[in-house]
């Protein structure tokens, strides 16, 4: 008995997938129609086919689910009482699907007029406000999400795709990214004004190399081709300290435990009352600031268009900031 029992469960599960397999939508909705208009010939007129293929389409959904779904009178087409059954069910369900997908167009439309971008926090604060701002001006459909993040985690939100793309300062090679550089920046150093350089306007290697340096963790390349060139001078670079947020590096060089190094607009930007300052002889530093995107991800209408507008934008804006 238990045996049977378990054939009859099986047989039932085989045919309702066998019917959820076999069901076509078209032929639900064509139903559906004929009953509304109550005529084979008019429900073809509305769907643009002719009246065999809607009389088939009927009767394909009659076999299917083994029962007479319509009656035929002399002028009018009439639901069967399993035809009133199935047209209650599946309007509700039909309803509810389409405003399912309405809800999909919905979020892919957003999706669509959303970018997303990442950056370090001193270009996020210092360089994109002014350019999203504009930008909306001009686009004010679209939405720039922008997040702030660490260096390292700039760069694998651009690896993972969880972003359309970064703005940020990239020395790397990569064969996932690609960079486009939008502005070049010479390196000033900045000191505190109680600093013996703070009004020379000018430091040389030798008296750069007497200097104890606070440098951004991120700027390893920078240090080392700077260790680099005081050796090629017989000069030994001072230890070095490394942080990873700006405020950090600024408290400390505020507190006179040493100078720091930072691209123009932004050593310009934060050389307030306490702080001063300097160009660095003998050596050509820069700081290259770039669009960095996954090569390997093609981007959406509005991601291109803000790429382009700060292409345009992005030189006049790190002007305006020096």
């Amino acid at each position: 008995m238990a045996s049977q029992d378990s054939e009859d469960k099986a047989a039932t599960t085989a045919a309702s997938a066998s019917v959820t397999m076999r069901f076509d939508l078209v032929e639900l909705e064509t139903f559906l129609v004929v009953v509304e208009l109550g005529s084979f010939s008019l429900a073809a007129r509305r769907l643009h086919i002719s009246q065999p293929s809607v009389t088939s389409r009927v009767q394909r959904l009659e076999s299917m689910l083994k029962t007479k779904l319509l009656i035929r009178t002399t002028r009018h087409v009439e639901p069967t009482d399993d035809g009133k059954r199935l047209q209650e069910r599946a309007e509700i369900t039909l309803r509810g699907l389409r405003e399912l997908l309405q809800e999909f167009q919905s979020e892919a439309e957003v999706a669509r007029l959303r970018v997303t971008v990442a950056s370090t926090p001193m270009i996020s604060a210092m360089m994109l406000p002014t350019l999203i701002h504009d930008f909306g001006v001009r686009y004010p459909d679209v939405q720039i999400h922008l997040k702030d993040l660490q260096y390292e985690e700039v760069i694998q939100q651009v690896e993972t795709g969880d972003v359309d793309f970064a703005v940020v300062a990239f020395d790397n090679d990569s064969k996932k990214l690609d960079f486009e550089p939008l502005s070049e920046e010479d390196i000033l150093m900045i000191v505190p004004h109680s600093h013996p350089l703070a009004h020379a306007g000018k430091v040389t290697l030798p008296q750069l190399a007497e200097v104890p340096l606070i440098m951004l963790n991120r700027y390893s390349m920078l240090r080392d081709k700077l260790a680099d060139t005081l050796k090629q001078h017989g000069l030994v670079m001072h230890p070095t300290r490394e942080v990873i947020n700006l405020s950090t590096l600024l408290g400390l060089v505020d507190a006179g435990l040493g100078a720091t190094v930072l691209p123009r607009s932004m050593a310009q930007r934060y050389a307030i009352d306490t702080r001063s300052t300097l160009e660095i002889e003998g050596i050509h530093l820069t700081r290259r600031f770039g669009i960095l995107r996954n090569r390997n991800i093609e981007s959406t209408p509005a991601a291109a268009s803000f790429m382009k507008f700060l292409q345009e934008s992005f030189p006049s804006v790190v002007t305006r900031s020096q």
